[in-house]
């Protein structure tokens, strides 16, 4: 939350979306409830995988967490925590 308040909370121009990989959907949502997150969850089964995970991760496989910044049009602008946060800094 800390990462989130000092880069983007205040930031018009980003949108963090939590895309969540975990099967049980309970389970995903009651952590996203106790961390407070106030960006919206999308969870695995509600995901079209095709469109939201193949494209950037080609053969399915991402580390957790994974950062990729991508731009409105869904092109991918950086990719990684250290390049992602950098990239959101310029966009203030």
């Amino acid at each position: 939350m800390k990462t989130y308040n000092e880069n983007i909370a205040s930031n018009s121009k980003v949108e963090l979306v939590h895309l969540s990989r975990d099967r049980d959907e309970d389970a995903a949502t009651a952590w996203a409830q106790k961390e407070n997150m106030p960006w919206p969850t999308i969870l695995s089964e509600d995901a079209d995988v095709k469109q939201l995970i193949m494209p950037y991760f080609p053969g399915g496989r991402m580390g957790v967490p994974s950062y990729v910044l991508v731009d409105q049009t869904g092109k991918e602008v950086a990719r990684g925590k250290t390049a992602a946060f950098a990239k959101i800094k310029e966009m203030e």
